[in-house]
C-alpha cells in the first residue's frame, strides 16, 4: 500500500458519498412531489370523472415507492458504499475498475456503474475468479475476460480505515476479522467474505431443487438467506418478496435470522413458524 494509492482510494469513495448524497437530496425531492401529487388528485377526485383521478393517483404512488426505496437503498449503503474492486477486462473491451457493494449505483449521465451489485454476473469474478484469465456466465451465455487484481476495502462510517489486494476470497485477512468479530446475538449478512463453495450454492440454478447439508453453526442458515437475496434479483420480475415465505422452526430463530434479509435489501417477506402459519391459515 502507497501513500498516493491510499488517497485515491479515499478520494474515490468521497466522490462516491457525494454523488449518494445529490442522489439522496433528488430521492427526497420526488417523493414530496409525488405525496403533494397524491394529495391533489385526492383532493379533485369527482364521481363523474373519476378514472383520470385514480389513474393520476396510481401512477404518483408508483413514482412515490420507486423513490422511496431508492432512497431507503441508498441510506442503508452510504457509510460502506463498497466492501470490494476488481481490475477487470472483458474480452475485446477496454480494462475497468469495477467496485462490489450491497446494491448497485449508476450514474445519471454516463451510465457508468459507480457501484456493482453483488449478485450481478460480473461479481462473480470477484467470488470464483482467481487472476489471469476466467470465464463467467450471464444469463446461460459464457463470457471471457481478465482479472489483474481483486482489493478489500475496509470502510467504517464512510471513511477508508484500509485495504489489502487478494487473489482468493479465502483463509485472507477480512474473512478472519469477521469470524474474530462474530460475537452477535443475530444473524449477519456475510456478502464481503463469501468464499466460493458457499458462492457456487448461492448461484446455483434457480429452476431446480438444491440440498445442502452440514453441521449445526456451518452457515446453511446464512447461506438461504442469500440465496433468497439473489433469487429475487435475479427472478424479480417474475416474483415480490410478499410471494415467499420463510418457515422456521421457532420464534427464538425468527427473531435470530431477522437482520440478514433487510440487510441485503430484502424486505416485506412472511417469517412465521409452521403452528402459526397453520393457525393463521
Amino acid at each position: 500500500m502507497t501513500v498516493q494509492d491510499f488517497k485515491q482510494e479515499q478520494q474515490r469513495l468521497h466522490e462516491t458519498i457525494h454523488y449518494m448524497d445529490r442522489i439522496l437530496n433528488s430521492s427526497k425531492r420526488d417523493i414530496e412531489t409525488a405525496q403533494e401529487n397524491i394529495r391533489t388528485a385526492m383532493a379533485n377526485v369527482e364521481y363523474l370523472d373519476s378514472s383520470d383521478s385514480f389513474l393520476n393517483i396510481l401512477m404518483n404512488t408508483r413514482f412515490f415507492e420507486l423513490a422511496r426505496n431508492q432512497k431507503e437503498g441508498l441510506e442503508a449503503i452510504r457509510q460502506k458504499p463498497y466492501f470490494a474492486r476488481i481490475h477487470f477486462q472483458r474480452e475485446k473491451e477496454d480494462e475497468e475498475f469495477l467496485y462490489i457493494g450491497k446494491t448497485s449505483l449508476f450514474h445519471s449521465e454516463t451510465h457508468e456503474p459507480i457501484i456493482v451489485d453483488w449478485r450481478s454476473p460480473v461479481a462473480n469474478v470477484y467470488y470464483d475468479g482467481r487472476l489471469g484469465d476466467i470465464t463467467y456466465d450471464v444469463r446461460d451465455e459464457t463470457h471471457s475476460g481478465h482479472l489483474f487484481a481483486k482489493r478489500q476495502y475496509k470502510i467504517e462510517n464512510g471513511e477508508l480505515i484500509n485495504y489489502r489486494d487478494v487473489d482468493l476470497t479465502t483463509n485472507d485477512e477480512l474473512l478472519q476479522e469477521a469470524l474474530e468479530g462474530k460475537a452477535d446475538v443475530r444473524l449477519t449478512e456475510i456478502v464481503s467474505t463469501i468464499q466460493k463453495e458457499q458462492n457456487e450454492i448461492i448461484r446455483a440454478h434457480l429452476r431446480q431443487p438444491i440440498l445442502v447439508q452440514g453441521a449445526a453453526g456451518s452457515g446453511k442458515t446464512t447461506i438461504a438467506l442469500h440465496r433468497i437475496s439473489y433469487f429475487l434479483y435475479t427472478m424479480g420480475e417474475h416474483f415480490n418478496p410478499e410471494q415467499l415465505m420463510i418457515l422456521a422452526p421457532n420464534r427464538l430463530f425468527i427473531d435470530y435470522i431477522a437482520d440478514v434479509l433487510p440487510e441485503l435489501g430484502v424486505d416485506k417477506i412472511c417469517q412465521t413458524t409452521y403452528a402459526q402459519y397453520v393457525l393463521d391459515a
